[in-house]
């Protein structure tokens, strides 16, 4: 009978029989890292596959009509409810492009009181966080990816994680200002983490510095805005003096905003 060896791998502290003389043990990998191991596949093989929500609303395309883009991989259909959404808000559907399960879906959308363009930042807002809140409701899965979704999440603190503030967000916020192709006016790209409200408080930044917003591209990517606005100073592109105070305002009241609404247990 042969003697029992103690087993030379460090993942194991069995005893029991080597396979042959000058052969190691052949040990199993115990159940805990085994378990953890599949965890960490499944939860990569998800963050793989799991489609991101976009919500894209363009005011620079079309000369008549506010352009809207939503994607969310092949689990949107038709979006008959998101048609109902905008009707909801007096709107007007000029003409839709409900595309193939994962495809973006476009709907050229216009004022239903005026039949012109939306350009109302408030109006825009409003827009973009319905459509949000409807994909919300109707599927809770992108709740991982938007930032609106984690109120539909609990709330309870986990008690897991040490007491003091929370990481910082991933999105880091960007500003930048150039001149415009048409040069008439300068193109600011703001790229922040995306919450409710964002874009009327951007708008509102910079009425109080008196630069005039002609026109703006919005667009929600998970958890990630990424804006664009066709900005004026008393009828002309900005200059360098007026490019420093929008971007030293920006960053200001952007990092502001995403400071207070950071935990502080």
């Amino acid at each position: 009978m042969a003697l029992a060896a103690k087993c030379s791998s460090t993942l194991c502290s069995s005893f029991r029989t080597c396979r042959g003389a000058g052969q190691s043990c052949v040990c199993r990998v115990p159940v805990r890292l085994q378990a953890a191991n599949n965890g960490a596949t499944a939860t990569a093989d998800k963050s793989a596959t799991s489609p991101v929500p976009i919500v894209k609303i363009d005011n620079m395309t079309d000369a008549f009509a506010t352009k809207v883009t939503v994607e969310f991989g092949d689990k949107l259909g038709e979006l008959l409810d998101t048609v109902t959404a905008l009707k909801n808000l007096n709107l007007n559907i000029r003409k839709a492009a409900l595309v193939s399960p994962g495809k973006a879906s476009t709907f050229y959308i216009t004022d239903a009181d005026t039949s012109e363009k939306v350009l109302k930042s408030a109006r825009l807002e409003e827009i973009r966080m319905t459509i949000i809140n409807n994909m919300l409701y109707f599927h809770p899965e992108s709740s991982e990816s938007l930032v609106a979704g984690k109120s539909f999440q609990s709330p309870s603190r986990d008690q897991t994680r040490p007491l003091g503030p929370k990481a910082r967000a991933v999105v880091q916020t960007t500003i930048e200002v150039k001149e415009a192709p048409n040069g008439s006016c300068s193109l600011l790209a703001v790229t922040t983490r995306d919450r409710p409200g964002l874009l009327v408080d951007i708008v509102s930044v910079l009425k109080d510095i008196n630069v005039n917003v002609v026109s703006a591209e919005i667009d929600t990517m998970g958890d990630e805005a990424n804006d664009e606005f066709f900005v004026t100073y008393h009828g002309e592109p900005l200059n360098p003096p007026m490019v420093q105070l929008v971007t030293n305002s920006l960053q200001y009241y952007l990092s502001l905003a995403e400071v207070e609404k950071e935990e502080s247990y």
